[in-house]
């Protein structure tokens, strides 16, 4: 894996998740504009409305993946260090222009948060794969 493919799924996930989130949107304002004519034109509001909040998450995960993706290269390993050193490094990169001390804090709550959501997933899994027992 060379770093064009680390940057090339980055910019796929940028895409997927700007078009996901721009699909969303309109629908959520599509669905609430109720009146008959103005389905689209509500649509189109909500879409423009939060066209900045899709872009930031876009560009997050873009981050996110890249980060990912180069920690899985250079590591030669998956696994939830990776995951944690992405979360808390795009928090941390996402802070920066608020300042040094909020950056770290940001970087420290992302991997935090990674931590809690990998142990809330592998409980999950661990959950449906369990048989189920008739015994009460």
């Amino acid at each position: 894996m060379t770093l064009r493919d680390v940057v090339e799924a980055g910019c796929e996930t940028y895409v997927f998740v700007a078009a996901a989130g721009s699909a969303f949107y309109f629908v959520k304002g599509a669905l609430r504009s109720s009146s008959k004519g103005c389905r689209l034109a509500g649509g189109v509001e909500e879409l423009t409305t939060n066209g900045p909040h899709v872009r930031r998450w876009a560009a997050w995960f873009g981050v996110l993946m890249s980060i990912e993706m180069g920690m899985c290269e250079v590591r030669q390993a998956y696994g939830p260090l990776n995951v944690a050193a992405a979360w808390g490094g795009a928090n941390a990169l996402f802070a920066v222009h608020q300042g040094p001390r909020a950056a770290v804090r940001e970087g420290l709550k992302g991997a935090a948060y990674s931590g809690v959501a990998g142990l809330a997933a592998g409980g999950l899994v661990l959950l449906l794969q369990s048989p189920e027992s008739s015994d009460c």
